[in-house]
């Protein structure tokens, strides 16, 4: 635990150090030092996330007093996802609709990121800007898109269960999943549309939802979004 805690401490660190540049530095920096910064945002909320999952925090509640939260990490989860969203909504806020067609997902970020320090063409700016917008739209749709996901399954499994566990985790992780909703209001409405296919089926599961600020929150995204969607 100790040990988790010290890099806890690091990462909070680390994230206030990182919010500072994005908001100060961020047009200034080049496109290759944007995905280092979008990269180490993702292996934070990622260790967060692993360490905030169903299975360990189920783990910790049985390990302390039903009075009090078990140990978790949810504030640097709720400080990356802000900081995290709002880097990939700025980079991805003025990305044109290509002519309504998805980027593929299925292509490695890895691969991507290959192709921009080895295409000549990058080093033009409006390139360089098109590739980086890409790179950031996946990443944009793949996070709101796994973070749905697993709030979806469990509420799912909400009804299937009395287990009282799951409603205790919901409660434990509906800040992330409103801060997620949040954001997707301020999504791109063209990156919206063109992954609507995927976000629907998660968001409609998320409508009988326990908690009343995630219903909130899915309300304000369905009339900001949805709503422009319709004839």
């Amino acid at each position: 635990m100790a040990t988790v805690r010290g890099k806890c401490i690091t990462q909070l660190l680390l994230l206030g150090a990182i919010d500072s540049i994005q908001k100060k530095y961020w047009s200034k920096l080049k496109a290759l030092q944007k995905i280092a910064i979008m990269d180490v945002l993702l292996s934070m909320l990622e260790f967060a996330a692993s360490y905030n999952s169903y299975s360990n925090l189920r783990i910790r509640m049985h390990q302390s007093p039903v009075e009090r939260q078990p140990p978790n990490l949810l504030r640097q989860e709720s400080a990356g996802t802000s900081i995290y969203l709002e880097v990939l909504q700025k980079t991805t806020y003025k990305l044109p609709d290509k002519k309504g067609q998805p980027l593929e997902s299925s292509a490695s970020e890895d691969a991507d990121v290959t192709a921009v320090q080895n295409d000549s063409s990058f080093t033009g700016h409006s390139s360089e800007g098109e590739k980086l917008e890409g790179i950031a739209e996946r990443k944009l749709v793949s996070f709101c898109e796994q973070v749905l996901r697993e709030a979806s399954e469990l509420q799912c499994s909400v009804g299937e269960t009395t287990n009282m566990d799951i409603h205790r985790v919901l409660e434990l992780r509906s800040p992330i999943i409103v801060k997620v909703l949040k954001g997707m209001c301020y999504m791109n409405n063209e990156i919206f549309r063109r992954h609507l296919r995927e976000f629907y089926p998660l968001l409609t599961k998320l409508v009988c939802c326990d908690q009343m600020d995630v219903r909130g929150a899915l309300g304000d995204l369905f009339r900001v979004q949805l709503k422009a969607l319709l004839p």
